[in-house]
């Protein structure tokens, strides 16, 4: 697997934007949110359009906040936006990647 540091910088930007704007969403609605297009979206599998980024989005919002394992919709949303913006920052400052 190769990863997309653009794709993911995006989707964490996107998805700090998202719970920005609306304090209703968690913040793995707001990654689904900005890799597919909708917070309800169901995981479509690894190999699917967007499944790299999701993953990485989580995961660096995960390890970021130390809930590794645990998933992020329970994530407070102020911890998770300031984990989405710095993340988005360090996986922006490795280029396109691939």
């Amino acid at each position: 697997m190769s990863i997309d540091f653009t794709a993911v910088a995006d989707a964490l930007t996107r998805a700090a934007t998202a719970m920005e704007t609306n304090p209703n969403l968690d913040p793995d609605g707001a990654v689904r949110l900005a890799v597919w297009g909708n917070p309800d979206t169901p995981y479509p599998g690894d190999n699917a359009p967007g499944a790299d980024a999701f993953n990485e989005a989580v995961s660096a919002i995960e390890c970021y906040c130390g809930w590794q394992g645990n998933g992020i919709a329970d994530i407070p949303v102020p911890e998770a936006i300031a984990a989405a913006r710095a993340e988005a920052a360090r996986f922006a400052s490795y280029g396109g990647g691939r």
